[in-house]
């Protein structure tokens, strides 16, 4: 493991660890800042952990902040909110910036970038104002632009949510698009209707301007919902077995994905690789857990990058912000 640490740029400046929030990734949140925080203490380095609970919370601390590691997840912490309240503070933060961020974060507007960038990403339905009288239906299909294309299964998800809340995957003999869609209301507004596509479920961190090694993710249930991220022990985690062509391929994919969006620092983009080994973009992910089962330590360490030395990688990239 790779354990030459600088740590002449954080020496001396107060570190706070932002966690928690009031999404419905709370829970993850306080283990990913947890995990940062006990890594930061351990190497002697003045921090402190602070748990927002209201978005009021934001405004309230951030005239006292120095240096900020972000480890909140989902809305508020991945929308561009606390991002913009600390640009207006002048103060640097870890991760994408604000703007960045809140692209990122919804996922229709996402895919649109990568589409007109033509990087493969699975057919989609964008609805507005679901659930209303109001709603409005966008298709962004590919060839003959005909609906028809998602009629034999399905992925229905809410546009702006994370850890895998509100996704349901419909089948022609199993589920109901009424059904998913309630699911998803749960969460926001503005939902996806996208391809189905069956293969393996790879994602590819991002570390200071590089792709890292990809993983394969094997869960055992239907899919990688929340309950096999943090729930269950059986998921099974792998580096992914690519040619060397493949892993070219996905990981220039996965720098091109992150940077379009104007993200910087780090952050994680998850694929599908179809059964013709053809990769498929499916999201972006700007504060990725960093729990003991999270994806971007477990690809680190493959790179030999023990937890600490990711933990300063990713803090140093903050104090290049301007």
């Amino acid at each position: 493991m790779k354990t030459d640490i600088d740590l002449s740029k954080i020496k001396g400046r107060e570190i706070s660890v932002l966690m928690g929030g009031w999404s419905s990734e709370r829970e993850i949140s306080l283990k990913t800042g947890e995990a940062v925080v006990d890594s930061i203490k351990s190497m002697g380095l003045n921090v402190r952990s602070i748990d927002l609970t209201s978005p009021d919370d934001c405004s309230r601390v951030a005239e006292s902040l120095d240096l900020v590691f972000i480890a909140l997840h989902g809305r508020g912490g991945e929308d561009g909110f606390i991002q913009t309240i600390l640009e207006e503070n002048s103060i640097q933060f870890t991760g994408s910036d604000a703007k960045s961020c809140e692209l990122s974060m919804n996922k229709s507007e996402a895919k649109k970038i990568w589409r007109e960038l033509s990087l493969p990403t699975p057919d989609f339905v964008e609805i507005k104002n679901a659930g209303t009288t109001k709603n409005a239906t966008s298709p962004f299909l590919s060839g003959e632009q005909d609906v028809s294309t998602l009629e034999k299964s399905f992925v229905v998800k809410p546009a702006r949510e994370g850890s895998s809340f509100g996704i349901s995957i419909v089948h022609p003999d199993n589920g109901s698009l009424e059904d998913a869609m309630k699911e998803a209301l749960k969460y926001d507004d503005i939902l996806i209707v996208e391809a189905f596509v069956k293969g393996e479920e790879i994602t590819v961190p991002i570390l200071e301007g590089k792709s890292l090694i990809p993983l394969t993710i094997k869960p055992n249930n239907r899919f990688y919902d929340f309950e096999a991220k943090y729930l269950r022990n059986d998921t099974e985690y792998y580096q992914s077995k690519l040619s060397q062509e493949e892993l070219i391929t996905v990981q220039n994919f996965a720098w091109h994905a992150f940077s379009s969006l104007g993200c910087s620092g780090w952050g994680r983009v998850d694929f599908i690789q179809d059964e013709n080994r053809n990769f498929q973009l499916i999201e972006l992910n700007t504060v990725p857990g960093l729990t003991k089962t999270s994806l971007v330590p477990k690809s680190a360490a493959l790179e030999g990058i023990d937890f600490n030395s990711l933990i300063i990688r990713i803090l140093n990239t903050a104090c290049f912000k301007d």
